[in-house]
């Protein structure tokens, strides 16, 4: 499963499951004095009504954990818009590239991401890397001795 589709199938069980909460607590408020909805189930049991509070914040814990991590806070470092250029600059000419990403993180190291389509020439494309490419984006930054990774990723479509 992609991961947007993931997010956003995800996003959607725990809106349902906050929406149907909701809906109970509302039903329960119309009805003065008697029980929420559902509270009936529990049958007596003392230790029930915490073990569902308990659940239900470790729910709310997850879903706001994965909504951060969603909108990409917490990633390290910082994206560059002219070591982008200079990669798809470097990889010009060559049939296959996806998505080009440059990050600087920490102390000036390089994070660079290749995503290439099946047919894409990957010899080509490590020849390329390999000979212009990675220095020439330690230029673009300022920072001729800056330790880089590169990660390629080919697409399985």
């Amino acid at each position: 499963m992609r991961p947007r589709l993931g997010n956003r199938v995800g996003l959607l069980l725990v809106g349902l499951v906050l929406v149907a909460g909701g809906l109970g607590l509302l039903a329960a408020a119309r009805r003065p004095g008697s029980p929420p909805v559902g509270m009936g189930v529990l049958g007596g049991r003392p230790w029930a009504l915490p073990l569902l509070a308990g659940a239900a914040m470790l729910v709310a814990l997850v879903a706001t954990r994965w909504l951060v991590l969603a909108l990409g806070w917490g990633r390290l470092g910082r994206r560059t818009g002219a070591g982008i250029a200079m990669l798809g600059v470097a990889l010009k000419g060559v049939e296959g590239i996806g998505r080009l990403s440059v990050r600087v993180v920490g102390d000036g190291r390089l994070r660079v991401s290749v995503s290439l389509q099946r047919s894409a020439d990957l010899r080509q494309v490590i020849r390329r890397l390999d000979e212009s490419a990675v220095s020439r984006l330690r230029r673009t930054v300022g920072r001729d001795d800056a330790p880089a990774v590169v990660r390629l990723h080919v697409r399985g479509r």
